[in-house]
């Protein structure tokens, strides 16, 4: 006789037998007592029936091949926060590039403050993973900063103080991110692919604007007459967030503010850097190939356990 699993009360002393495909024959007891309204014998039918298990292997299959793919990366990777050290030494003594002057000092701002916002350590835990936990560690922190506005006008916090100051920090940690990528692109890795790296920049494109509208409706709450008429709802302040961001300036909104003012001027200071820097930069290099795109795959493959990409 097979193994004998015990599924709750059905009705008094009912005892049944299934033989599961390709496995041993499985005895099933009840209690004594009825349960109306469960099938304890059909739960324990799909927790016994091998193509269960298939079904689920399937899914996991196909959502892996939906992410992922078909390769497996197995690069090893140093500690993010012990390499970012390594940066601001490589920055400090000049070992990789001759800088002087007002770039210098950006360079190390750039890669000093680096240590101050959560992206380093996001990418410090999720490498220890690999290559491959990294990339979508990071993807998965630029989603959370995406939703993170929209949730903020959803339930109604966009006037509370720490909102208004999370959002200016997620702001800053962005700019200033993207900044480096430019900036310190002799001692950064190339991206893995850089038609990832634009669909990465319109995302943050995105957050940006919907982080201003944050910065926007914080203003609006707690400054008299600070648009030129009474905003009805959450959608008018994004939609003046992004009008101001493209520089479109439609001006059936407008800020009486000269605290606002200064906003929209940092606004269209941030959308001219996206558009004359960050997205000429990479949209130049978009058929370029890198180390994970390269034409020697076969080498590629085969030294594959051996490289280690900072």
């Amino acid at each position: 006789m097979g193994p004998t699993l015990r599924v709750g009360p059905i009705g008094p002393g009912e005892e049944l037998r299934y033989a599961a495909k390709r496995g041993p024959s499985i005895r099933l007891e009840t209690d004594t007592l009825t349960h109306p309204g469960i099938n304890f014998v059909y739960v324990a039918e799909l927790l016994t029936r091998p193509v269960m298990f298939k079904r689920i292997t399937k899914m996991r299959s196909l959502l892996h091949k939906i992410f992922i793919g078909t390769y497996v990366l197995e690069y090893k990777l140093n500690p993010a926060i012990k390499n970012q050290a390594k940066n601001v030494k490589r920055v400090w003594n000049n070992s990789s590039y001759k800088d002087f002057g007002i770039e210098r000092v950006a360079r190390l701002f750039l890669v000093m403050i680096q240590f101050v916002f959560p992206a380093l350590y996001v990418r410090d835990i999720t490498g220890r993973t690999g290559l491959l936990g990294r990339k979508l560690g990071v993807e998965c922190y630029v989603l959370l900063k995406l939703f993170l506005p929209i949730i903020f006008f959803k339930l109604h916090l966009t006037g509370n103080f720490i909102v208004f100051a999370v959002t200016i920090y997620l702001l800053v940690e962005t700019v200033t991110y993207l900044l480096s990528l430019i900036l310190l692109s002799d001692i950064y890795a190339s991206p893995i692919t850089y038609k990832r790296s634009i669909l990465l920049l319109f995302i943050n494109f995105i957050e940006i604007g919907l982080e201003y509208a944050i910065i926007f409706s914080y203003l609006s709450i707690h400054t008299t007459d600070f648009f030129n008429r009474q905003m009805g709802s959450a959608i008018e302040i994004i939609y003046f967030s992004f009008v101001s961001f493209s520089t479109l300036g439609f001006g059936d909104i407008s800020i009486n503010d000269d605290t606002g003012r200064l906003v929209v001027i940092s606004q269209i200071f941030t959308f001219i850097l996206f558009v004359g820097l960050f997205l000429n930069f990479y949209a130049s290099k978009i058929h370029d190939l890198t180390y994970f795109n390269t034409k020697e795959k076969a080498k590629w493959k085969k030294n594959i356990t051996n490289k280690v990409r900072l």
